[in-house]
Parts: C-alpha cells; sequence; structure tokens
C-alpha cells in the first residue's frame, strides 16, 4: 500500500496536480535577484541631441548622443559619441564610462575619450582618467580628472605659421550643479583643458513628455584664457523605461558626457615676421599678438 501511495503521488507531480507539494524542493537553475539590490543603471537608456554655437571665435555645431547599459546590479557602461563642424571643419569624439554607482550617494568610475578634427591632416587628443560624483540632496559635485595627451600639427595660414598641439598634461573637468526644481539644473564649474582653464557656467531644463521620454533644453558657456571662451546650447531628447524628473535621469540612467571636442584641439601657437604667439592667440603683423 505504501509503494502505491508512492507511485500515485508521483504520477500526480509530474502530472502538475496543483494540491501536491514537498517538504523539499529542488534547487532553481534561475535564482530572483538579490534582495536589496541598488541598480547603477535603470535599464538601458540614452540620449541624442543637436547643439549649435561658437568656440574660440568659430562656429560650432553638430549632433550627440549617449546609451547608458547596466552590467548586472551595482555597474554599469555609457558610450559617447558627436559628429560636429568647428571651423568648417569636420570634429568629432568618442568616449566611454565604466562605473559603480547607488543613485542615493554617488559614482565612482573610469573614464576615457578620443577627439579628431580635420585640420592640417588631423589634430587628435585622448582623455584617460578617474570620474566621480556625490549626491547630497538637491546638489551634485561631479568631475574627472587625469592625463591629456595627442599629437602636433603645422600648417600656414596667410602669412603665418600656424601649429596646433596637444603635448602630455594633466586635465580637469569638474561641476557643482544644484536643482532648484526636480526638472531644472544650473551650475558652474572649471575646465582645464587644452593647457587653459576656464569657467564654465551652464544650465539644463527638462520638459517631460511621456513613454520614458523627456525633451530638454541646455546651455553652456565658456570664459577663460586667451581666446578659451564661447558658448553653445540646443536640445537633447532622453529615453529610458519609465518616466522620471531631470534630476533622477541624471543620478539613476546616464551620468555626464565630458567629452569637450574644440577646447582639446583648439590650442594654437602661431609665428610670423619672427613673432611667437602663446596658445589661443596669433600675430598682429605689427610685432604684437591678438587674442591674448
Amino acid at each position: 500500500m505504501q509503494f502505491r501511495a508512492a507511485i500515485l503521488l508521483a504520477a500526480a507531480a509530474l502530472c502538475g496536480a496543483p494540491n501536491v507539494s514537498f517538504a523539499a524542493d529542488p534547487p532553481l537553475l534561475t535564482k530572483a535577484p538579490a534582495q536589496g539590490c541598488t541598480q547603477a543603471v535603470d535599464g538601458i537608456n540614452g540620449k541624442v541631441g543637436g547643439f549649435g554655437g561658437s568656440f574660440g571665435g568659430q562656429s560650432y555645431g553638430g549632433a550627440e548622443g549617449s546609451l547608458s547599459l547596466p552590467l548586472g546590479c551595482e555597474f554599469g557602461l555609457q558610450v559617447d559619441a558627436s559628429s560636429a563642424d568647428f571651423d568648417n571643419r569636420f570634429l568629432g569624439s568618442a568616449a566611454g564610462h565604466l562605473f559603480w554607482r547607488d543613485p542615493a550617494k554617488g559614482l565612482i568610475g573610469a573614464y576615457g575619450d578620443f577627439v579628431d578634427w580635420n585640420q592640417f591632416g588631423g589634430v587628435r587628443a585622448g582623455h584617460l582618467g578617474p570620474e566621480g560624483a556625490w549626491y547630497a540632496g538637491r546638489f551634485t559635485a561631479e568631475g574627472v580628472a587625469g592625463v591629456e595627451f595627442g599629437n602636433s600639427q603645422s600648417g600656414t595660414v596667410g602669412a603665418a605659421i600656424q601649429t596646433f598641439s596637444v603635448p602630455t598634461r594633466f586635465f580637469d573637468e569638474i561641476n557643482l550643479a544644484y536643482y532648484p526644481l526636480d526638472n531644472l539644473e544650473v551650475y558652474a564649474g572649471h575646465r582645464l583643458i587644452g593647457g587653459s582653464n576656464a569657467l564654465a557656467l551652464g544650465g539644463e531644463w527638462g520638459i517631460p513628455m511621456s513613454h520614458g521620454i523627456m525633451t530638454a533644453l541646455f546651455v553652456e558657456g565658456r570664459a577663460g584664457q586667451g581666446q578659451y571662451r564661447g558658448v553653445w546650447g540646443g536640445l537633447r531628447v532622453y529615453f529610458g523605461k519609465s518616466d522620471k524628473s531631470l534630476i533622477r535621469r541624471h543620478r539613476e540612467d546616464d551620468p555626464n558626457s565630458w567629452s569637450d571636442g574644440p577646447a582639446s584641439v583648439f590650442n594654437t601657437q602661431s609665428s610670423a615676421g619672427g613673432v611667437t604667439c602663446p596658445p589661443h592667440s596669433h600675430p598682429d603683423g605689427h610685432g604684437g599678438c591678438i587674442g591674448l
């Protein structure tokens, strides 16, 4: 009788009888996510945008985009790319972020980018270094710092020999941001790019849409040494798995895009008639320099 009962129970289990259970279930091949997991990236998300303005007295405009991916639970990956026209020549950039993040605390990671400007056969610059962010209520302190490196190219412009040089040196890009509203960010920062220091001021205003989409208007201005000054702005479109505010998108979705094309490569030195002028300036034809 006991043997027959055991066979009947086994047959009922194989047929999916709902009222049959066992004291010990076999281990599951697929485990549920760990309890208490804090996602570094809230699902696949990204942004695309267009911008226009000027830098160093030259026209600057183009398109940009970013894609962010979760890597497990606490880590994430983001790739950035841009294609622009700077001084009537192509300028492109690509960047990557690999990071750990807690959206309630901050971010720690590694950053790298590469910039190529089609001037005199190609002026190139790269940046590598650690990236970090600290979230404190409506304030965010974030930045990247490390080593800048590149090449040198020279050419003749009129009567002057113009040189664009990107030697190996230190760089940093730092922002202190504040969100007076959930969909409004304003920030001030420091830039040491292309061997020159500059103050950066900017902001972004998010306009909620639906289906995980938000549009945003943004602007940034620079004021620095010599001709290291400019302003540009444009429109971005964010997309993600859910609707959320701008401050949440910045902390739960994509980190800040740091790639800084014109400032990286527009570091010029010109000479004519025995006069050599420092970066971001050029001879005036009378023994002096313009743009200091």
